[in-house]
């Protein structure tokens, strides 16, 4: 299993949200896509209103924590709420869970683990910001590992995440019939975030990946797989790599942003890249 995510992710681990903001051919938008990037505009102006809001706290506390009307949340205070929310997510039985495979380190360089440390900083850091997380897992994180040594090393207080970090493989944790891992290869395409089901992502940060390596080492061990809807939401647009390998971070977001909004359209404009070319359908 540890091979599982060979071809799934690569090294890209760019923040895109800003990247998808337009595209390039708004003329051919028909009123359902005008629709659905309305949807998304929606979530994109929430994501403005919420950093403008922390500098206005931060404002705030400069100014003896005060704002124009009321005095507003301390640091001390905004950091225990979003810890109560992700500890609640983590015992939630109405959450759908997300793994992260941490033990494909054997695969990688040095170079490689330590971009793999970076995006799962990434996905931690919007886990956190998220006003609806999903449940996280780590797993195959063993003590002494090469993965587990970068991420201690590379991202500050990596050990308090509130996420649930465990040694022991995915399919020792979770039950194998509850288990889906995502790989562009398969056959099925994603349609919902079941709560009684566990997403895998491979931690795997690869530039030469196998095409249908993951699919057949799933079928091996009995594992159901499923592909991001790219091709049933997303077409090619006039130019582009049209490339479907993400890295472990945008494909968490994507998820994290289906699981806020229910729209597989505006969730894939915010996770893939512009210049990957894809348009709405």
């Amino acid at each position: 299993m540890e091979e599982l995510m060979m071809n799934y992710w690569s090294s890209d681990d760019d923040s895109t949200l800003a990247d998808n903001l337009a595209t390039d051919e708004p003329n051919v938008l028909s009123k359902k896509n005008v629709e659905r990037l309305r949807r998304f505009e929606t979530i994109k102006e929430w994501r403005k209103t919420q950093r403008r809001l922390k500098k206005e706290r931060t404002k705030s506390l400069q100014n003896g924590g005060k704002t124009t009307a009321e005095k507003g949340p301390t640091k001390a205070e905004l950091r225990e709420e979003i810890l109560a929310r992700l500890e609640f997510v983590q015992s939630s039985h109405t959450t759908p869970k997300v793994c992260i495979d941490m033990g494909l380190g054997y695969l990688m360089n040095q170079k490689e683990i330590d971009r793999l440390s970076t995006q799962v900083r990434f996905v931690y850091g919007s886990n956190r910001r998220a006003v609806k997380p999903l449940h996280l897992t780590f797993s195959n994180l063993e003590a002494g590992s090469p993965i587990l040594e970068a991420c201690l090393r590379r991202n500050d207080g990596f050990s308090q995440y509130r996420v649930d970090m465990t040694n022991q493989s995915f399919m020792e944790v979770f039950p194998i019939d509850k288990i889906t891992y995502l790989t562009p290869d398969s056959d099925i395409a994603l349609k919902h975030l079941e709560i009684d089901q566990v997403y895998v992502i491979g931690g795997l940060v690869d530039e030469s990946p196998n095409k249908d390596y993951t699919r057949r080492l799933a079928a091996e061990r009995g594992i159901s797989t499923a592909r991001l809807p790219i091709n049933e939401y997303l077409k090619q647009g006039s130019t582009g790599s049209y490339n479907k390998i993400l890295s472990v971070n945008q494909i968490f977001d994507i998820l994290l942003s289906y699981h806020f909004s229910g729209d597989w359209t505006a969730a894939l404009l915010s996770g893939i890249p512009k210049r990957k070319g894809f348009l709405p359908r």
